[in-house]
């Protein structure tokens, strides 16, 4: 029993950062309406809880997470989860050492993965000071290359296909998906939002550099 009350109150706990975190994405513009999915799950945890379907997210409440199985179930809840469920699905199958997931949709990732040729399918971030606030980075003096995947309706595809890449370059910062959003993750709340601010704050400088 105390372990059960236990577990509870760490899932509650981290509903309720999450949920600040949401109202701040949406604060910034980056979640307009009832845009975005996240979600977040405890250390050592399979399963994990998601943002449900249809939130408004300057409304959203830690009643709106559901909680789903390693494959993205709901479990014992009947309310539909988001579309891209099977995106977080994937990312915790190759990072295990992730537990939480954001996404956004500004106008700057979004103009910046529309305004990429099909040849250059990146946005490539190099020399600027705030990359050391990223993942393993300790030098501005790097480039970081964010991937850009085309956007689908298909999201059993779609996740095989970022899969591949994976495997195929190893794990990147963040990726977008064309005229959609950022992805990002991390091995808890406040490393991955620091990892969203940083991506955002970048695309405006790039969108801005290329404006003068």
């Amino acid at each position: 029993m105390e372990t059960q009350e236990t577990n509870a109150s760490v899932a509650d706990s981290l509903k309720s950062t999450m949920v600040e975190v949401i109202h701040f994405l949406h604060g910034k513009g980056w979640a307009p309406a009832t845009s975005s999915n996240y979600s977040v799950r405890e250390a050592d945890d399979a399963d994990f809880w998601i943002s449900a379907s249809g939130i408004d997210k300057g409304e959203f409440a830690a009643h709106d997470f559901i909680h789903v199985d390693a494959v993205g179930a709901p479990l014992d809840d009947a309310r539909k989860t988001s579309a891209e469920t099977q995106l977080h699905v994937l990312l915790y199958e190759c990072f295990p050492d992730a537990h939480c997931v954001l996404h956004s949709h500004s106008v700057y990732n979004t103009v910046l993965s529309m305004a990429r040729k099909k040849k250059k399918s990146y946005v490539d971030l190099q020399g600027f000071e705030v990359l050391k606030g990223l993942r393993g980075v300790k030098t501005h003096d790097v480039r970081v290359r964010i991937p850009i995947f085309e956007n689908s309706q298909d999201i059993d595809g779609l996740a095989e296909e970022i899969g591949a890449w994976f495997e195929q370059h190893g794990e990147p910062q963040g990726f977008l998906l064309k005229g959609h959003g950022l992805y990002v993750w991390g091995d808890d709340i406040a490393s991955t939002k620091r990892q969203m601010e940083v991506l955002e704050f970048l695309f405006e400088v790039v969108y801005k550099l290329k404006t003068l």
